[in-house]
């Protein structure tokens, strides 16, 4: 049986490893950017709730449940899109994705009613899935699993900014000329993305012409049954990793400045202060983490993260029962990113676990795993808020409960043992 040669880093040309160093960054650059709207599509809505929620006449938990719902249809992706990434390339995700999801907000400028809202935010949430696995296919072709920690928290930043974008930029766009101009400028900048990724996007050094080349954990068996994902512990940990992120971004991006504008009588055009300065700390840490993460094990990285996820909760309960100043509930949202310092390390940790062949789908079902909170948390602080009256206490106790449970099983399951560490679908398997 014959076995095709394969060439290495180490074992070709320098002309050659400038050629991979010139693409690696454009290729960054552009899962960057398709990140940037992945996570500016989902919570612009976040950003100028009040906004869309006084011209649909929407209640606290319909509010909330627009915002979370988009979470199913995500998690429906992740189990449609995992498996078509062992066949589909990078760049076809992308295309897909970035397409369907443009078109969708394209619609979203027109919608009359809460029915045709979260009917879109559903098609949204499927298309979007395909964009975040099609990234990581992306990175995981051009980047060694040495950097993988690092180059993974920039994607995730790049997820934190939009979102600060989303508040920098969407709320006075919004006031200056309505929410609707808001989401038709996120519709043709996804949309022009996806034009950008047909043409430019090459999933990996062989397409540039370097035959056999690998990073190293790529592996023959292009064929492995999926449940190989499931017979590893990791999965689990991944999975709880997301919870405790997510939980906390949806949560905070959903519920604070809202808080903030009814208990401490924050001003209303103050809340793209919070919101962009919550979503430059979420950027700031993800990158700290990300090198950390290389540097540090990934699973203390994911331990650690909940703890600061579960401090972050106890913070804004804190403000939610105690009159502060401006100057401090700034400060507080400088510090909320601390629950996104080990994001870059959770994908990096599925990443060395799984081989090459499974890492993306054990990613996409690991989201699936965790992105449940991102519809939950929305969903179940605004039912609190709304079932008592419009207090916003017992919705961040509920935050911070839901965290503290996380932690406890990560504590459990994310140990190191000799026995759970093996590639899982290596060659040596």
């Amino acid at each position: 049986m014959m076995t095709m040669l394969t060439t290495t880093w180490t074992s070709i040309s320098e002309n050659d490893r400038r050629r991979i160093a010139r693409w690696q960054k454009g290729m960054l650059a552009l899962a960057i950017l398709c990140e940037i709207f992945l996570a500016a599509d989902w919570y612009a809505f976040a950003a100028v709730l009040p906004f869309v929620s006084e011209s649909l006449k929407l209640n606290p938990a319909e509010a909330g449940l627009a915002q979370g719902i988009f979470a199913l249809t995500y998690g429906i992706g992740m189990v449609v899109w995992s498996p078509v990434s062992r066949s589909m390339t990078a760049r076809n995700m992308l295309l897909i994705g970035l397409a369907g999801t443009g078109i969708g907000m394209v619609l979203q400028v027109f919608v009359q009613s809460y029915t045709q809202l979260v009917m879109l935010r559903l098609v949204i949430g499927f298309f979007d899935a395909g964009i975040f696995i099609g990234n990581m296919k992306l990175i995981f072709g051009w980047f060694p699993q040495s950097r993988r920690g690092s180059v993974v928290g920039i994607i995730l930043a790049a997820y934190s900014l939009a979102i600060t974008m989303d508040f920098a930029l969407g709320i006075p766009l919004t006031i200056a000329t309505g929410w609707r101009t808001f989401f038709a400028v996120l519709a043709i900048g996804t949309l022009l993305v996806a034009a950008v990724d047909a043409l430019v996007v090459r999933n990996n050094p062989r397409e540039l012409g370097i035959d056999g080349f690998t990073w190293g954990n790529e592996t023959p068996q292009q064929h492995l049954p999926l449940g190989e994902i499931f017979r590893s512990k990791w999965i689990a940990v991944g999975g709880f990793g997301i919870v405790a992120c997510t939980f906390a971004i949806a949560g905070t991006a959903t519920w604070v400045v809202p808080a903030f504008i009814t208990v401490q009588h924050m001003p209303p055009e103050a809340g793209a202060v919070i919101g962009t300065v919550m979503g430059l700390s979420q950027v700031l840490f993800l990158v700290i983490g990300g090198y950390m993460s290389d540097r540090l094990g990934k699973p203390f990285m994911i331990k650690l993260t909940a703890c600061l996820a579960f401090l972050t909760a106890l913070m804004f309960l804190w403000s939610v029962v105690t009159p502060m100043s401006f100057s401090m509930l700034v400060l507080f949202a400088a510090l909320s990113g601390i629950a996104l310092l080990g994001g870059g390390a959770i994908f990096a940790l599925l990443s060395e676990k799984y081989s090459d062949a499974l890492a993306p789908a054990a990613i996409g079902y690991a989201e699936v795993f965790g992105i449940f909170s991102a519809f939950v948390a929305p969903w179940m602080m605004g039912a609190i808020i709304n079932a008592s009256a419009g207090s916003f206490t017992g919705a961040f106790i509920a935050f911070a409960v839901v965290e503290l449970i996380i932690v406890g099983l990560l504590m459990i399951l994310a140990r190191e043992d000799v026995s759970q560490g093996a590639v899982v679908g290596s060659p040596a398997e």
